[in-house]
C-alpha cells in the first residue's frame, strides 16, 4: 500500500511541474513578443515612452503598443505578430475606449464589461469589448477605432 502512495505522490508532483513548466513557457513566451512589439514600436513607430502594451488575437495576432513620441503625443502602434508592415495612429485620430464602451451601450445593455482593447481585422484597427450580455453569455462587440462604425458582434452561450 505504501508504494501505491509514494508512486500516486510522485505522479501528481509530476503532473503538477508539467503544468508549471507549461504556464511558464506560456508566459515568457508572451513577454518575449511583447519586448520585441515594443523595440520595432518605439523604432519603426518613433515612440519615445511606453504607456500601455495589449495582445490582440483575432484572424491575425498584433501586439498593439501605445505610447508618446518626441512631441508628446499619444500613439498607437499596430504590430503584426507576422508580417512587416506595422500601423502607426495618433491616439486621437480614432474613438477613445470610453466612447467605444457607450456606443456598446447604446446598442445593448451589458450586465458587465471584462475588457476593452484595441486590435486589428483585415487592415481595419478597431476596438474589441468582451462583455457579459443580458442572457449571460460571454460576448465580443467591434467597432472601427476610426469612427466607432459597427463591425461586428458575437456570443457563446453557458
Amino acid at each position: 500500500m505504501k508504494k501505491w502512495a509514494i508512486w500516486l505522490l510522485l505522479l501528481l508532483g509530476w503532473t503538477v511541474w508539467l503544468f508549471a513548466d507549461a504556464y511558464h513557457a506560456a508566459i515568457s513566451s508572451k513577454e518575449e513578443s511583447e519586448q520585441k512589439a515594443i523595440e520595432r514600436a518605439k523604432e519603426e513607430g518613433d515612440l519615445t515612452t511606453i504607456i500601455d502594451v495589449d495582445t490582440y488575437r483575432g484572424n491575425e495576432t498584433y501586439v498593439v503598443v501605445i505610447g508618446e513620441n518626441e512631441e508628446h503625443e499619444k500613439m498607437v502602434v499596430w504590430v503584426p505578430e507576422k508580417g512587416d508592415d506595422i500601423e502607426v495612429k495618433p491616439l486621437s485620430a480614432g474613438i477613445s475606449e470610453k466612447e467605444a464602451l457607450a456606443i456598446l451601450k447604446t446598442e445593448y445593455s451589458p450586465k458587465k464589461v471584462i475588457s476593452a482593447k484595441l486590435g486589428m481585422e483585415k487592415g481595419i484597427p478597431l476596438w474589441e469589448i468582451t462583455y457579459i450580455d443580458e442572457q449571460d453569455r460571454y460576448s465580443f462587440y467591434y467597432v472601427r477605432f476610426e469612427d466607432g462604425a459597427f463591425i461586428k458582434r458575437y456570443s457563446f452561450t453557458p
